[in-house]
């Protein structure tokens, strides 16, 4: 794998696809940070074809003479990922150059903060290269061009690797402190769909203006629970802000007093946060949000770990 620091060097790039585990990209959702049209979106980087002309249709392309753009993939869970391979356009190829892949669970700047496995120094026009990223575990893959005035296009990104731990969360019971209406109810939050517009129906809503509103997972064992990702709505974004992820056994103030894991400084629209809990057990997980006049929604909760004991 290739850090901050180090140099890629030829074995770390293989022309072709050499990866042995499943692609597991198409299981995800792209974005991009612009769109040049509506043929060049951003899921056609994990659309299955791999054609590299770009007049085809089946190749994404940012808007022309952009600041650092990126190309994103959510996963629908955090994974161990052991290559990512990249197909290049047949024209203007060298406009890849220098893009970079990165791998993590952080949403800070669309996810372009997070660890780099690799640079791109160029692929030629038409040809795949597969990049070893040494297990690097995340559910965000980008693909960032930092620069002035750049284009990135991609016709297919293919991200090899097997999912570290499952998301239990829909294993389990969900409650909450209050509930605005039938179409915010708790187990939205663990029905599986991180849609993040609030309107849609499938997010979390408490009453308005509680004091202390609490979110509550009671899982049927008791769990390791490595990280919890949560997706805040599409409005009103800042509601979230210093929430706290606490995880235990003791269900004594509805299960808000166990250990804390995090506190959610914020997450932005839309996004999709994921904290780190170290192994922490427990069969509770709450989202808790302390103070006076607060709301708390919450559009998906993804709780990753292994069972302790079942109960």
């Amino acid at each position: 794998m290739s850090s901050l620091n180090s140099v890629i060097t030829l074995a770390d790039i293989t022309l072709g696809n050499s990866a042995s585990l499943p692609n597991v990209a198409p299981s995800g959702t792209a974005s991009q940070s612009t769109t040049l049209s509506d043929s060049a979106r951003a899921w056609n980087a994990i659309d299955g074809k791999s054609d590299p002309v770009y007049y085809h249709g089946s190749c994404t392309h940012t808007a022309h003479d952009q600041s650092d753009p990126w190309w994103r993939l959510l996963l629908p869970g955090i994974y161990r990922i052991t290559a990512v391979s990249v197909t290049n356009r047949d024209e203007l190829a060298e406009r890849i150059n220098n893009a970079e892949i990165r791998i993590g669970n952080s949403a800070e700047n669309n996810g372009n903060n997070n660890p780099r496995c690799a640079v791109i120094p160029s692929i030629p026009a038409a040809q795949t290269a597969t990049f070893q990223c040494g297990g690097m575990e995340g559910r965000f893959v980008n693909v960032y061009l930092p620069g002035a005035a750049k284009v990135l296009t991609l016709c297919e990104v293919e991200v090899y690797g097997a999912a570290s731990l499952p998301n239990v969360a829909p294993s389990g019971t969900a409650s909450q402190s209050t509930t605005l209406s039938d179409s915010a109810r708790a187990w939205k939050a663990i029905d599986g769909n991180s849609d993040p517009v609030y309107y849609h129906g499938s997010c979390t809503h408490t009453a308005h203006d509680q004091s202390d509103p609490w979110w509550r997972l009671l899982l049927p064992g008791i769990y390791r629970i490595t990280a919890v990702s949560v997706t805040n709505r599409d409005e009103l974004a800042e509601r979230i802000n210093n929430a706290e992820i606490r995880i235990g056994n003791s269900a004594e103030n509805n299960g808000n007093n166990n250990p804390r894991c995090a506190v959610i400084p914020s997450i932005p629209a839309a996004q999709t946060a994921t904290f780190q809990c170290g192994g922490m057990e427990g069969r509770f997980v709450n989202v808790y949000l302390p103070g006076a006049a607060k709301v708390l929604t919450l559009c998906e909760v993804e709780v990753y770990g292994g069972t302790v004991r079942r109960l």
